[in-house]
C-alpha cells in the first residue's frame, strides 16, 4: 500500500485510490460481474451481499478528520467518496469517457481531493 502522511486526509484517500488502482487489472473485471449481479439482481430476488472493505478504507483514509468535522460532515463525506471511489466510477471513466488508466486514476484523485476540501472548507 501506498504511505501518506498520518495527518493529511486528502493525501491518504490519493494513496488509497493509488493502491486501488494498482491491483485495477486484476480485480476489475470480477469487480464488473460484481456489479452486474447487483444491478441485475437473481430471478429469486435475493440480493448479493457487498463488502462494507470500500467503506472502512475511507473511513481509515479520512481519520484525521474525524475531530475536524462534525460527525454528519464525516459520514456525507465519506458517502461522496464512496461515489467516486471504486469500481463503479472505474468502468465510467473507461466506458463511457474512453480514459486510459493514468487519466482515470487522475479524474479520481482529483474529484476525491475537490470533496475533501470542501468538507474541510465547509466545515469552518
Amino acid at each position: 500500500m501506498h504511505l501518506a502522511p498520518a495527518g493529511d486526509a486528502a493525501a491518504r484517500v490519493d494513496a488509497l485510490i493509488r493502491t486501488l488502482l494498482e491491483y485495477s487489472p486484476q480485480s476489475l473485471p470480477l469487480g464488473r460481474r460484481l456489479v452486474r449481479l447487483t444491478v441485475d439482481p437473481p430471478a429469486n430476488g435475493a440480493r448479493p451481499s457487498r463488502s462494507p472493505r470500500r467503506v472502512e478504507w475511507l473511513e481509515q483514509a479520512c481519520r484525521p478528520l474525524h475531530g475536524v468535522l462534525s460527525e454528519e460532515s464525516f459520514q456525507r463525506l465519506i458517502s461522496a467518496l464512496t461515489i467516486v471511489v471504486g469500481r463503479e466510477a472505474q468502468i465510467t471513466l473507461r466506458d463511457f469517457r474512453g480514459l486510459d488508466p493514468e487519466a482515470e486514476q487522475e479524474a479520481i484523485t482529483w474529484a476525491a481531493r475537490v470533496l475533501v476540501e470542501a468538507a474541510i472548507k465547509e466545515e469552518s
